[in-house]
């Protein structure tokens, strides 16, 4: 009788022992399985050349994600614009062609047509201002918006576009009076047409990839464009008069399709997002010391560097805010109005103001 139930008890232990096995047997291979999956693969496009400071921050972008997500999430990157423009490559994330695209504004504009008034020239003191306006409420709204949702997109950071100056072979710019009856090459928009005839020259549109032999064979006396770019394209040859007036501030921006953010879990979603945050200040850390490394090789060029005083600034601006209210008959006067109040707010610590918010907006 003890030997039977000796018998009893092994045989019922060896048979839990043995569901147990198999129980943990079934968790460890579906673990295992999980953990076989294949990433998911984003593509993204960017428009520019694979040596553009930008291409930089974006591929940094990508390598950080994949080994932040270990491995989970992965950004093939495609440079040079070999799929299509900034237009073109909006439209394919729209349909599923892709699934992330860096752009500058002025394509985004063609979508969402307020980025437009981001470019308005001498809208921004200086990049203190511009910058609170696009990493602030309004860049973020813009961003992250109900247009950008209808159209499929989602933001995802800014990158620093760099600033466009005036640059002539005929001297120092150093008033609206100085740019009277030239003719300057400028980017075939309304607001940059309009900027160039109420400063009082004569806009010539030439294609920018014959811009060098317009500028030599003066059929434009002076053109304008970042600092970067004119150092890079020798503009400095032809055209060795730069003048910083920073007259447009522009954004890339990076844009994600909203298709795209639906592949990936809630907590792989808060790696990308925290990681383009991180790439925009990657890039305008890279954008400062290039431009600084190129302001010195030009002054070693024999180029003339021009800075102009407030006042001098100042003069400009008041030229061209007719263009930031007449936009669109006035449609967008409210949104021209408050990224001028982030810069006047930005002023009122050091003028002994202090600034208040207001919880409820």
């Amino acid at each position: 009788m003890v030997n039977r139930k000796k018998r009893l008890f092994f045989l019922t232990a060896a048979a839990v022992l043995c569901l147990m096995a198999t129980s943990c047997g079934s968790a460890s291979d579906g673990f295992d399985g999980r953990m076989e999956e294949p990433p998911i693969t984003l593509l993204l496009k960017n428009n520019l050349p694979d040596e553009s400071i930008t291409t930089k921050a974006v591929e940094w972008f990508s390598e950080q994600v994949e080994e932040r997500t270990e491995g989970r999430v992965k950004i093939e990157v495609l440079n040079n614009a070999d799929m299509g423009d900034g237009h073109a490559c909006l439209e394919q994330l729209q349909y599923g062609g892709t699934d992330i695209v860096k752009v500058d504004v002025s394509a985004l504009g063609n979508f969402v047509e307020e980025f437009n008034v981001l470019g308005m020239p001498y809208i921004y003191e200086d990049p203190e201002h511009f910058w609170a306006v696009h990493n602030g409420p309004i860049g973020e709204e813009l961003l992250k918006g109900a247009q950008m949702a209808e159209l499929g997109m989602y933001g995802l950071t800014y990158y620093d576009g760099g600033s466009r100056c005036f640059y002539s072979s005929r001297g120092e710019i150093h008033s609206p009076g100085d740019l009277e009856g030239l003719a300057v090459r400028v980017q075939q928009s309304e607001t940059a047409l309009s900027m160039a005839r109420a400063l009082g020259a004569r806009p010539v549109t030439a294609d920018y990839s014959e811009l060098y032999r317009t500028l030599q064979s003066k059929e434009a006396d002076a053109a304008e464009n970042s600092i970067v770019n004119y150092y890079a394209q020798a503009f400095y040859e032809v055209a060795p008069y730069f003048t910083e007036d920073n007259h447009t501030r522009s954004a890339d921006v990076l844009v994600m399709s909203l298709e795209s953010r639906e592949k990936l879990s809630e907590g792989d979603l808060l790696i990308l997002d925290k990681t383009a945050e991180e790439s925009c200040e990657y890039q305008r850390k890279l954008w400062a010391e290039e431009e600084a490394a190129v302001r010195e090789a030009l002054l070693q060029k024999n180029a003339v560097i021009t800075q102009l005083t407030d006042s001098e600034y100042e003069a400009f601006r008041q030229v061209c805010e007719q263009i930031w209210y007449s936009y669109r008959d006035g449609r967008y006067i409210d949104l021209i109005d408050r990224i001028v109040a982030v810069g006047y707010l930005q002023k009122l610590p050091e003028q002994g103001g202090e600034i208040y918010e207001s919880g409820s907006e």
